[in-house]
């Protein structure tokens, strides 16, 4: 985002190491550096081990989240955590995957169509807000 509006989203970028999904370090270094200014912050979502959630599954989900944490770190931009519950009551959203895409559709009108497409891409939407909740209330 820069100034309130929408510049850039994608699908977290990925490759497959040793089997498993992980964070392509490379390409998002790259999309993250292209897109800084001076005055740039990083809004992540607090995230946290799910219950009934399988030790290899939260392993994995956390390696994903570090590598991401330790990108925008890298940077040394300012980095903040948002607990999920926290930015969605900001929005008015539940757990609902389609309504989070409408909320993005909402906030940033035809800027956001491009990015999310199909409801699968509900992480992009929600990352969208996510930055939409950084800019208004932690800026």
């Amino acid at each position: 985002m820069r100034d309130g509006r929408l510049i850039d989203a994608m699908r977290m970028p990925t490759v497959v190491v040793r089997g498993k999904p992980a964070v392509d370090g490379s390409v998002l270094h790259d999309w993250m550096y292209g897109h800084l200014d001076g005055g740039a912050l990083f809004v992540l979502e607090h995230v946290h081990a799910m219950p009934r959630q399988g030790v290899s599954s939260s392993f994995q989900f956390g390696r994903m989240f570090g590598a991401v944490e330790a990108l925008a770190i890298a940077t040394g931009r300012r980095v903040e955590h948002v607990t999920p519950s926290v930015w969605k009551k900001a929005f008015h959203l539940t757990t609902d995957k389609q309504a989070s895409i409408d909320a993005a559709r909402l906030r940033f009108g035809d800027e956001v169509s491009k990015y999310v497409k199909i409801k699968k891409d509900e992480g992009v939407a929600e990352a969208c807000l996510l930055a939409a909740y950084g800019h208004d209330h932690l800026l």
